[in-house]
């Protein structure tokens, strides 16, 4: 049987150089050779091919022509003996989407990897990983391979042998941590899952496999069983000194953290950041139905040469954002308190950022290749979250369905049941509910994904037992709970600080230093006759009296400028919940 078989080593460490060798038998005297431009999941052009060096191609007989033909393709001339296309690739992008490796680890996606030959796509694709001498020596003793991928050969685990994949869309859907890792496992459902920690850390692992194991089942609970086809699954958790992140894939997950993101040892109550590293197992793991397997129409199949356009983000990933804490608090893992805490920060985030009455939920999902993955500092005024707000949808969803005697699980449910095979286009969801004799709620639910505006919050929480006020916040970076605390003048901007410089950040129109005509990048001298620094900034806003007009010297790159700013207290903005009704809120949350 004819494959497709790439061989991985790992060419010179300190240059964190990959060499590849590709090989397969010529169908027809022309191949082409091409690359992914972007991995599924993650909607910005990567140019991933930028990364490949020193390409050649050759058979028994000698070199063979190979032309490239634009960023990430190449033409192929053969004949009809075997064919190996060798070449080196830089690997150093700190992220989940790409390729990385060091003395410790190498964590490798075959989409920035694997070069895609065409008319063998179909055929079974295979990964060989062979040590080399040179290199043994360099890297970190006892090196071990995890992947979902079916290993051919070696022994489990071990950092040589085959791996096969049963076609190229499979082999890019599938990443690979090589290195040393700690492994735990349980069983959902008789499916074997696999918790995968890279280095050597202080962790309590005991702790962490009670806890995925709990929201697994949590959001295995929303679909009422696992997808028919899913024999195992992988967290592949890359631990690393700063980073957050996570891709979803079929069978697996690749997840970046912090160090100390994983829980302390014999510590009962745990940091915020372990709960929000929880949060992304959980909103990873629940994309193991909605996006892999349910997904937009527009991603049958995809096509990773070119942007690919879906309307339908707001949906997808902020239902998904809407689960993940959800099922934390639903399996146990974080209290109410602490669950509705962080659902505070969720709406502050969101509704204090003009650019909700800016652009709709629709729109920032079919932009996001240009505008919500390439984000600058006037993204507070014009780019929606289609995550953050997409949530704030579907909690609003969830409240009027339950309503009507239904839930936003059993509404995904039979999304999933229904477009499972075909993916849903833009009008789905408004059709289903309709057929649940619901056309008013579809409309509305229309209107707050079409249109940019606020949403009716306060109506919604209201229905789940919640009550919704609001404050003025005591500096920038306070979003959630109540105080006694008197307001405060607000720039209403966020600010950088460098060696001890205080400059404009993200300038949010309507604030009181827009008003002012501050712009970003300016620096702070001095606020009424006083020198301006990160530690007496605040100390002068809090003194200053309000609705009164005081002098701000600035730097305008190398000019000199006084403006006048109006000190007010910053808009109420800061969301506050409180339980009105104790058995709406435990229906919800603990049902």
């Amino acid at each position: 049987m004819s494959v497709v078989h790439y061989q991985l080593n790992i060419a010179d460490l300190s240059s964190r150089t990959l060499l590849v060798k590709l090989s397969f038998i010529p169908q027809q005297p022309v191949h082409q050779l091409q690359l992914p431009a972007w991995i599924p999941g993650s909607y910005m052009i990567r140019n991933f091919a930028r990364h490949i060096t020193h390409i050649r191609a050759y058979d028994v007989n000698g070199e063979l022509s190979l032309l490239q033909l634009d960023k990430q393709s190449w033409q192929l001339c053969c004949g009809q003996q075997p064919v190996t296309i060798e070449y080196q690739i830089y690997a150093n992008d700190l992220s989940v989407r790409a390729a990385y490796i060091d003395d410790e680890v190498a964590v490798l996606n075959p989409t920035c990897v694997c070069l895609e030959v065409s008319e063998l796509s179909e055929l079974p694709q295979q990964i060989e990983f062979k040590e080399h001498e040179a290199q043994v020596k360099r890297v970190t003793k006892n090196w071990r391979i995890a992947t979902a991928l079916p290993r051919l050969s070696g022994e489990q685990l071990s950092c040589q042998g085959i791996f096969q994949a049963a076609n190229y869309q499979q082999l890019i859907d599938s990443p690979i941590i090589a290195g040393i890792f700690s492994l735990q496992q349980f069983n959902l459902d008789g499916v074997p899952h696999y918790i995968v920690v890279t280095g050597q850390n202080i962790f309590d692992e005991a702790r962490l496999l009670a806890d995925v194991s709990k929201l697994c089942q949590a959001q295995r609970d929303v679909f009422a069983a696992l997808p028919e086809d899913l024999n195992q699954y992988w967290f592949l958790l890359w631990v690393t000194e700063s980073g957050y992140g996570g891709l979803e894939h079929q069978f697996s997950t690749l997840l970046l953290c912090n160090r100390h993101d994983l829980p302390i040892p014999a510590l009962a109550e745990q940091d915020e950041s372990y709960h929000t590293l929880l949060g992304l197992f959980s909103h990873e793991y629940f994309h193991t139905w909605w996006v892999k397997r349910l997904k937009p129409v527009n991603f049958h199949p995809y096509r990773l040469d070119k942007e690919q356009y879906s309307r339908q983000l707001w949906m997808y990933e902020g239902f998904t954002s809407y689960f993940d804490d959800l099922a934390l608090v639903k399996a146990g893992v974080i209290s109410q308190q602490q669950y509705l805490k962080g659902l505070e920060k969720l709406i502050s985030r969101v509704t204090r950022n003009p650019s909700e009455q800016v652009q709709s939920l629709t729109d920032s999902s079919f932009t996001a290749w240009t505008k919500f993955y390439l984000q600058d500092e006037n993204a507070v005024n014009s780019i929606v979250s289609y995550y953050a707000k997409g949530a704030l949808v579907a909690l609003i969803l969830d409240a009027e369905l339950q309503q009507h005697g239904h839930s936003l699980a059993a509404l995904c449910k039979a999304l999933y049941q229904q477009y499972l095979i075909t993916g849903t286009a833009d009008e789905s969801i408004f059709i289903l509910l309709k057929s649940w004799q619901l056309p008013e709620l579809a409309k509305e639910l229309n209107s707050w994904v079409n249109q940019a505006g606020r949403l009716p919050l306060s109506t919604g929480l209201a229905k789940l037992g919640l009550t919704l006020n609001w404050r003025s916040p005591q500096q920038f970076d306070d979003l959630s709970g109540s105080t006694d605390k008197t307001a405060v003048a607000s720039l209403g901007c966020s600010l950088k600080y460098q060696a001890n410089n205080v400059f404009i950040h993200q300038l949010y129109v309507g604030s009181a230093a827009h008003q002012a005509g501050l712009m970003s990048g300016d620096q702070l001298l001095a606020l009424a006759g006083y020198k301006i620094t990160e530690h007496s900034l605040p100390q002068l806003l809090k003194r200053l009296p309000i609705d009164s007009a005081q002098s701000l010297v600035i730097f305008r790159k190398d000019r000199l400028l006084t403006l006048t700013l109006p000190l007010q207290t910053a808009k109420p903005n800061v969301a506050m919940l409180s339980v009105r009704d104790n058995k709406k809120v435990e229906t919800w949350l603990n049902a």
